[in-house]
C-alpha cells in the first residue's frame, strides 16, 4: 500500500514558515474570546431592542426569540471569520500572534475561500485536527494555510 501524504505538503512553498501549533491554539483562543464579546454586545443590543418593541400580543411563535438568537449567533461567527480573513487574512487572533491565512500559492484568500474555511470550522472536533498532521481541516479542505507574518 502506498503511504498516504498530506495534500497540502506538496503545495506549501518553502518561503512561507507555517504557524506553529501554539500560535494556532492562541489564534483559536483569542478569536473565540473576540467572537463571544461580539455576541455578548449583539445580545445586549438585541435585548434592548426587544424590550423597546415588546408587545402584549400572543402572535409571536414560541421559541422565535431563541431561534433568532441562534441565527444571529451563527451570523456573527460567519461574518467575523469571513470578513476578517477575506480582507487581509487576519483575524484578531492572527493579528496578535503575527500570523495570517493565505492560499497555498501565497495569494490572498478572498471572501469565497474565507467563507468556505469558516463553514469547515462547524465540523465537530475540527479544532483538534491540527494535532493530526499539522494542518487543520479548514486548511486542508480549502487548500489554504496559516503562516507566520513577519
Amino acid at each position: 500500500m502506498e503511504e498516504q501524504t498530506n495534500v497540502l505538503s506538496d503545495f506549501t512553498e518553502p518561503q512561507f514558515k507555517l504557524a506553529s501549533v501554539g500560535q494556532r491554539f492562541l489564534n483559536c483562543l483569542i478569536d473565540l474570546i473576540a467572537f463571544y464579546l461580539l455576541a455578548f454586545i449583539a445580545g445586549i443590543i438585541a435585548g434592548i431592542i426587544g424590550v423597546v418593541m415588546q408587545t402584549d400580543s400572543d402572535d409571536v411563535l414560541p421559541g422565535a426569540a431563541q431561534l433568532l438568537f441562534l441565527f444571529s449567533f451563527l451570523a456573527i461567527y460567519v461574518l467575523y471569520y469571513t470578513l476578517l480573513e477575506g480582507t487581509k487574512g487576519k483575524t484578531l487572533g492572527k493579528l496578535l500572534t503575527r500570523t495570517k491565512a493565505m492560499q497555498i500559492d501565497g495569494s490572498p484568500l478572498g471572501y469565497k475561500k474565507a467563507f468556505l474555511r469558516t463553514l469547515c470550522r462547524f465540523v465537530p472536533f475540527e479544532f483538534i485536527s491540527v494535532f493530526f498532521g499539522g494542518f487543520m481541516w479548514h486548511d486542508q479542505w480549502t487548500y489554504s494555510m496559516t503562516v507566520q507574518d513577519n
